[in-house]
């Protein structure tokens, strides 16, 4: 029993590690998400311009971003990724993971899909996947050592087939910022409605005071 405890509390500091090192982001494009790290990977969906996400970790060279989305999981090119810096929107390499505390890490197909993906349409051809050699990104090549410049990644890009290049100065659309105003307008309509509430408790019990 004692060792059962010991392993439940072990995988749940773990877990509380991982959680800990996600970091929100933005999609700055529409943008597949993928199975795996690679184009060939199925698609998951499209994830679109503007949208939060969670972004979990992502490969040594930085070309792809393991990513939590509408309740999923999957692989974005690192580039569509941008965060709000202190007011400032900024794609992920143009400073790096590490300036997010976001890790590295790897892909293993079977791992990844048989935690993510099992019952998923897709799943019944994870033998062909659980044997796939992820092959390195045309197109991208691995960040420089030490500081960076703004938009390095830049020089010698080559968009993915099918997409544009990545906005340069990207701001969230507007649609977003409406959509945020009406969740702080429902947010400040339900703390009216408590101190409503907890006013007129108030005034009931000054009320039986009074009376006594």
């Amino acid at each position: 029993m004692r060792i059962t405890r010991l392993v439940a509390v072990a995988m749940a500091l773990a877990m509380s590690a991982a959680a800990a090192q996600a970091a929100p982001g933005f999609a700055t494009a529409n943008v597949n998400i993928r199975t795996g790290p690679d184009i060939e990977f199925p698609s998951v969906g499209v994830i679109p311009d503007g949208e939060p996400l969670s972004i979990e970790g992502c490969l040594r060279d930085e070309s792809w971003c393991d990513v939590r989305w509408d309740g999923g999981r999957g692989w974005v090119f690192s580039e569509y990724l941008a965060f709000d810096d202190r007011g400032r929107w900024v794609p992920l390499p143009d400073v790096g993971p590490a300036y997010f505390r976001i890790p590295f890490v790897t892909f293993a197909a079977r791992d990844y899909w048989d935690r993510y993906y099992v019952g998923r349409p897709w799943y019944r051809d994870r033998a062909r996947w659980y044997g796939y050699q992820v092959r390195p990104r045309i197109g991208w090549h691995a960040p420089p050592r030490g500081p960076r410049r703004a938009g390095w990644w830049r020089e010698g890009y080559r968009a993915p087939a099918g997409m544009g290049p990545p906005p340069v100065n990207w701001r969230r659309p507007e649609r977003f910022d409406r959509r945020d105003d009406r969740r702080d307008w429902r947010d400040d309509r339900r703390d009216d409605r408590r101190d409503d509430r907890r006013d007129r408790r108030d005034d009931r019990r000054d009320d039986r005071f009074d009376r006594r």
